[in-house]
């Protein structure tokens, strides 16, 4: 299978959309998947069945990583608008038939 060379710049785009959606998203993601974990052992240690432990630790935790990652998201965002809207006039030089 081949790939149409008229297609090759929404492509580069929608996979420059997905490493940056990786980018930004994981960290945090796993952070709070791990802090997850963390508290249900601890509550099942100390045998706790309070559910807003769990969901406070995460809201700090997505407090935190806006606070300190927050620009550096900002920014990696911006540059992918910024390379979306200068990729516009080839998207619409494409003939899409």
């Amino acid at each position: 299978m081949s790939i149409d060379p008229k297609s090759v710049v929404a492509l580069a785009l929608l996979h420059h959309a997905l490493m940056v959606l990786a980018y930004a998203l994981t960290p945090l993601i796993a952070s709070i998947t791990l802090l997850g974990i963390l508290i249900a052992v601890l509550q099942g240690a100390f045998q706790i069945e309070d559910g807003a432990l769990a969901m406070g630790a995460k809201v700090a935790i997505v407090l935190f990583f806006s606070a300190a990652a927050g620009e550096m998201i900002f920014l990696t965002l911006a540059h992918l608008a910024h390379d979306w809207i200068a990729a516009i006039p080839n998207l619409i030089a494409e003939d899409w038939n």
